[in-house]
């Protein structure tokens, strides 16, 4: 059961006035009280809908934030961003949105059937940490899914991606263009459909200049902060032969090896220069700020949104992969070796 506006309100301690600004994409309102209210609507089940009286609303658009372990679909920042850019887009769709979760290691049946019961319009599957065998669960269903954040060549579904393949490709590549003779890679040790993407867009630019896959340094470590540093601390303290640059998978994986590398005496970007992905706040808030490639997260909730309500109007239209583009953030994390020899 969800809770009202006025509760959340209570919880984190603001006016319901500003809830109802924020999920109404209403101006006065700063980034950080956003991001703040739009996690904790999710951690609490607030659902928003929009507030008018002349129009109602033409229906419900579920979002199911699919749970395997949680190690990647945390309630970060990323996923804060991402659920505002549906939300907006469910207002302006005239649409109210429901969130909840749907948590692998609990009875999945009964929560499968308790998703079919719900009255709504269509379902937002937010599918990151989901593998392809996971989505028997959701055959069957009689209303439209469009799967966010994931994407599987036999999927029968309109699925909403970030571009991982141009993105690491072009972060890859960047850092060879910095003039890096080796260029890492800090992996995942938590394998999903997106970190297999950029893998695949590392190992390509890796070859585009000239470079063989066989060479690649990769470490693997755990995509969290705390266990994503004890896992990098636990190489270095191997002795490993090491990269001048590296490409991570994301941002936390960089932060974590970054925060590792400096506790071993390695200087950033001096002694070794990282990228991440996604863009989140903590790339600002790095010593130095790092280095990474931007997701325009709001616009890919929302484009998951309108082809949700497209699929509605036409159940009959072929499937699509949507995939949104990457954009290089350059910060003080990489070092710039060719300048410094011209």
């Amino acid at each position: 059961m969800g809770i009202s506006a006025k509760e959340l309100a209570n919880i984190i301690q603001v006016s319901p006035a500003t809830i109802s600004m924020v999920f109404n994409n209403k101006p006065g309102i700063s980034e950080a009280t956003k991001e703040m209210v739009v996690q904790a609507a999710i951690k609490y089940g607030y659902s928003a809908k929009k507030s008018t009286a002349a129009t109602p609303s033409l229906g419900i658009i579920h979002l199911v934030n699919y749970r395997k372990h949680g190690k990647i679909a945390a309630n970060t920042s990323f996923f804060a961003q991402l659920t505002e850019g549906i939300s907006q887009e469910c207002s302006v769709q005239n649409h109210a949105l429901r969130v909840s979760y749907f948590y692998e290691n609990q009875d999945t049946d009964a929560q499968i059937t308790t998703l079919k019961e719900i009255d709504c319009v269509g379902i937002l599957l937010l599918a990151t940490e989901m593998t392809e065998e996971d989505f028997r669960y959701f055959e069957g269903f009689s209303i439209p899914i469009v799967v966010l954040d994931c994407y599987y060549d036999d999927l029968d579904y309109d699925c909403v991606v970030i571009n991982n393949i141009q993105g690491a490709f072009n972060a890859t590549s960047h850092l060879l263009h910095c003039g890096h003779p080796s260029v890492g890679y800090l992996h995942s040790a938590i394998d999903i459909s997106n970190f297999s993407e950029r893998a695949d867009g590392y190992y390509k630019a890796l070859r585009a200049n000239g470079i063989s896959s066989s060479q690649a340094i990769v470490h693997r470590i755990c995509p969290t902060s705390a266990e994503g540093y004890e896992d990098m601390c636990r190489i270095l303290s191997q002795k490993p032969r090491l990269a001048n640059a590296y490409f991570a998978d994301n941002d936390i994986i960089a932060a974590a090896a970054m925060k590792a590398f400096q506790k071993h005496g390695y200087q950033i970007p001096e002694d070794i220069s990282v990228i991440g992905f996604d863009d989140m706040p903590l790339c600002d808030m790095m010593s130095p700020p790092l280095s990474t490639m931007k997701v325009r997260k709001h616009e890919l909730g929302a484009t998951a949104v309108q082809r949700l309500m497209d699929r509605i109007r036409n159940p009959d239209l072929a499937r699509l992969k949507m995939c949104m583009s990457t954009r290089l953030i350059p910060r003080d994390s990489i070092q710039n070796v060719a300048g410094q020899m011209q």
